[in-house]
């Protein structure tokens, strides 16, 4: 079946992470993605891969799926030229590099909306396209800092000055195709596209709920994983019902809990909530994740056993659900990935394509969307504007 997006053509001019996982969600979706890389390729392709691999890394195996990769020199006026006519045919323009970049390749907004009124031009940058920092790089490690994220990590694990993971690349990712998909929605009545901006900055605090919670009313949110006898358990103890309490009670404490006055009604079991996941965590500390989790989770009591990537990948939901797949990369050999986890049941999301070489779709795009010939691609290579 055809993917919701299959009449949208997508010319990719990212790099990194933040764009290129924007647009592996359109591809999901069904887009026709056309990656523009520069001779040498993204250079994410040989990111955090130790010195001289000649293997694409994980990531860019992951993120650059269902995509078709062509090779564009835009430091000469032909490949600029070339790079004009593929946006003039597309409906999506997406790129996130640093303020000024696609300034100077003649390649921003305001020079290529001419060519295609309804084109959508989304892009992405550390702190946006305006006020005091929208001419710095960014990162990451570097957004995460500077967005409170890192602070915040700190605060919770007390272990200030370590590393900790960030969603800053996926946040802002996830916002540029949903904005992306909005404009797409209006041009439908429109006739009209326009342009969409992300700061990842922004994105960031914008997935920091519970953290902005925390800051403007002083109030904790969520709990620590509790040590039990084989790892962790994030366990929370919510208001009950007493029929519910009846089996939890039973469970952790047996008769003497439920007749303790402390806890034989919702109000008690309120005022003396302290005490009562002092008791949980004495009982959960002699018991494994497994045995915590059959014992609770037929309760509708929320809680989850604390699991390595290892152990998600044997998880039996996780196997249910295929959640993951495997694919027979030509040069990286079998590959496993994770399945699109939007599910749409008309027109689903599927990986049909693995990451390309670099320019391995040169020719197929150029000969086919712009009628290049042989003769003028043997020329182009010559010249160093194609690959």
């Amino acid at each position: 079946m055809p993917g919701a997006l299959q009449d949208i053509r997508v010319i990719d001019f990212t790099h990194a992470l933040a764009g290129p996982f924007c647009v592996m969600l359109l591809g999901h979706l069904g887009a026709d993605i056309i990656k523009v890389e520069p001779p040498n390729g993204d250079e994410f392709r040989r990111m955090w891969m130790q010195p001289g691999a000649t293997k694409d890394a994980y990531e860019s195996l992951w993120i650059n799926v269902n995509k078709k990769s062509i090779v564009l020199n835009l430091k000469t006026q032909k490949g600029v030229e070339l790079a004009r006519r593929l946006i003039a045919r597309a409906d999506v323009l997406v790129e996130n590099y640093q303020k000024g970049v696609m300034e100077r390749f003649g390649l921003d907004y305001d020079s290529v909306k001419t060519l295609n009124p309804r084109l959508i031009y989304a892009c992405s940058r550390g702190y946006g396209e305006w006020g005091p920092y929208a001419s710095y790089g960014n990162t990451a490690a570097s957004n995460n800092s500077i967005a409170g994220w890192l602070d915040n990590a700190w605060k919770n694990n007390g272990a200030v000055g370590t590393k900790t993971l960030g969603i800053g690349d996926e946040a802002a990712g996830v916002s540029i195709a949903l904005g992306i998909l909005a404009a797409l929605h209006a041009r439908e009545s429109t006739g009209e596209g326009q342009k969409v901006e992300v700061s990842m900055q922004e994105a960031v605090l914008g997935f920091m709920t519970s953290s902005m919670h925390e800051h403007f009313t002083g109030n904790r949110v969520g709990n620590s994983p509790m040590k039990v006898a084989d790892g962790y358990f994030t366990l929370r103890v919510p208001d009950m019902s007493d029929s519910v309490w009846a089996q939890v009670g039973k469970l952790i404490g047996g008769n003497d809990l439920l007749q303790d006055p402390r806890f034989a009604t919702a109000s008690a079991r309120r005022q003396n909530r302290a005490e009562l996941e002092k008791i949980v965590k004495t009982w959960a500390s002699g018991k494994t994740r497994q045995e915590i989790w059959d014992g609770l989770r037929e309760l509708d009591y929320f809680g989850a056993p604390v699991l390595s990537i290892g152990e998600v990948m044997e998880d039996r939901h996780i196997k249910e659900r295929r959640a993951f797949i495997e694919r027979e990369h030509p040069t990286a050999g079998p590959t496993t990935l994770l399945a699109p986890w939007i599910h749409l049941s008309k027109t689903p999301t599927g990986i049909h394509q693995n990451a390309p070489a670099i320019g391995q779709h040169t020719d197929e795009v150029l000969g086919g969307l712009l009628g290049l010939t042989e003769k003028d691609l043997g020329d182009l290579r010559a010249q160093g504007v194609v690959k």
